[in-house]
């Protein structure tokens, strides 16, 4: 951690805003993995603690998932760089397609964190439903921190469109991240409602 946010603190762009918000939506699903794992264990919820088991299997993929998303947020950041220095070379129509590939890889890529954090608000509830009740700030937090990965995803998704020449990619890419805001937006509140 301590290494991540001297890589964030550094002087140049990248790790940047996506790095950091698949490493928020990464640490929510750690979270909620705890959360089921401590939950499991309790006599009180033995009933429980197979679902809990199997969902604590999904939190630690997704959080794998977000952390390597944090990764790869800077290597499709320093491409689109490498690209726009680029775009001159060898001629300007394959320049441009050079930076419109490098766009293209750069939105994917939070798209697919925007995609992984909603998934992790997704499977929240029924932690929320099930966990032990002394975990409720470890749940509220990891709902925050997950939809702040998702906004943050987002907001990266958007910035990348804005630059890109090709409309249909344009607006998959938009329409899939406005679905993935509205199913989860309505859900974060009721969970975090109910935790807090």
């Amino acid at each position: 951690m301590k290494e991540f946010c001297a890589e964030l603190a550094n002087d140049q762009p990248s790790p940047g805003g996506g790095s950091a918000s698949a490493a928020a939506g990464a640490i929510a699903a750690s979270l909620l993995a705890m959360v089921c794992g401590i939950t499991a264990k309790s006599k009180k919820h033995e009933a429980d603690a197979p679902e809990l088991r199997r969902l604590r299997l999904e939190f630690v993929a997704l959080a794998d998932k977000l952390t390597s998303l944090a990764r790869e947020d800077s290597l499709a950041y320093d491409a689109v760089v490498a690209a726009m220095k680029h775009r001159t070379e060898p001629s300007e129509s394959e320049g441009k397609r050079g930076v419109e590939s490098a766009l293209r890889y750069a939105t994917e890529v939070p798209l697919e964190t925007a995609a992984a954090c909603a998934q992790v608000l997704d499977l929240s509830p029924q932690v929320a439903a099930m966990g032990k009740k002394s975990a409720s700030s470890d749940m509220l937090v990891a709902v925050l921190l997950a939809e702040a990965g998702l906004k943050g995803a987002a907001a990266n998704v958007r910035i990348n469109t804005k630059n890109m020449e090709d409309p249909e990619f344009v607006k998959s890419s938009n329409d899939r991240l406005a679905s993935l805001e509205r199913s989860t937006r309505k859900l974060a509140r009721e969970t975090l409602d109910r935790l807090g």
